[in-house]
């Protein structure tokens, strides 16, 4: 690994102000970035990992010597190779800013895979940016319909889902002391500058007042969605700069896309402390006709509903026993 650098990921959601974040972070004398997300981990390193363990389970499962490569490399010389892998692509990265002292990648899709990213590179620093997941899952709908449609999810439940299991995985870092920090959206919004400060204190480069100050101004929403860029001048799609707001959900969902969100992702967004329980319905009338009205217009949700329903009533064991007998019934 390239040993004169220290290396910062940035992760979190899609649509969590990731790119914003690294547009501003890139653009401090000492920090060099990707220019895109690489997804060096997600679409390569990993799946690799993912064979290497097939192999290795093999040899326990059925208790024989080791098959294909893993009979030739031990699990030291196929992390070696990996660790070789990455740190060849990022010192093609380093090439574009040999004098910075930290190396930046970001992409969403690492923060399910923090601890491969640890055990490949040492002392590695973890950013993660959280947002309102109400407002991603927004954002997330309305990327599906043009630019993100090859990614993005196109209904609120699945949305708020996809955030649930980036901000779990991300904060799955919490366990390298000193080597993790959360940033919340919508203080970088309201607090920038200050907030900006203390990212790059964590990072461990020079926080001069007018440098931290010039960078944020330079990178308000408003300039970034003007010139539609992210880090180091990178093009980005028209539609990506959507509105840069904090709470435009309270627009964009209605009362039966609040229930599912709430359903799907509202116990981790109270544990962040962005909603009470009761956030998700406006009048109290709401609280029984949307969940009724829900599950009567869906037969797989129906069905669910009553499975747990009846494991309520019967128990498990004896739920499982009339399933098992309904399967033999002729339909």
């Amino acid at each position: 690994m390239i040993s004169d650098k220290e290396f910062v990921f940035i992760i979190g959601a899609p649509r969590s102000g990731t790119t914003w974040l690294q547009a501003m972070l890139a653009a401090h004398p000492s920090v060099c970035s990707t220019i895109d997300e690489l997804k060096l981990f997600d679409f390569f390193t990993v799946p690799l990992e993912q064979g290497w363990n097939y192999l290795i389970g093999l040899q326990t499962a059925t208790g024989g010597g080791r098959n294909g490569l893993a009979a030739m490399w031990t699990d030291a010389e196929f992390y070696d190779f990996l660790s070789e892998f990455v740190d060849r692509i990022y010192t093609q990265v380093s090439a574009a800013k040999p004098d910075a002292t930290v190396l930046l990648d970001k992409a969403p899709a690492y923060s399910t895979c923090v601890d491969h990213i640890d055990k490949l590179i040492p002392r590695v620093r973890f950013i993660h940016m959280i947002r309102d997941g109400r407002d991603v899952a927004a954002s997330m709908v309305a990327a599906s319909r043009g630019w993100g449609q090859p990614w993005a999810p196109g209904d609120v439940e699945s949305a708020s889902k996809q955030w649930k299991e980036h901000v779990l995985g991300a904060r799955k870092a919490r366990q390298y002391p000193g080597r993790y920090m959360e940033v919340r959206y919508e203080e970088l919004l309201t607090n920038g500058t200050q907030v900006l400060r203390g990212v790059l204190e964590f990072m461990g480069v020079s926080t001069d007042p007018s440098v931290v100050s010039a960078i944020y101004d330079g990178h308000r929403f408003e300039n970034m969605k003007q010139k539609g860029k992210g880090a180091r001048d990178f093009s980005l799609p028209k539609e990506f700069f959507r509105k840069g707001q904090s709470g435009d959900w309270r627009n964009s969902l209605n009362p039966t896309e609040r229930y599912l969100f709430h359903e799907a992702a509202g116990d981790l967004l109270a544990e962040l402390g962005y909603c009470e329980p009761s956030w998700w319905f406006e009048n109290s009338y709401q609280r029984m006709t949307v969940p009724i009205c829900l599950t009567l217009s869906s037969r797989s949700r129906l069905q669910t509903k009553a499975g747990e329903a009846l494991k309520r009533v019967v128990g498990p064991k004896w739920t499982a026993r009339l399933r098992s007998f309904r399967s033999l019934t002729p339909q």
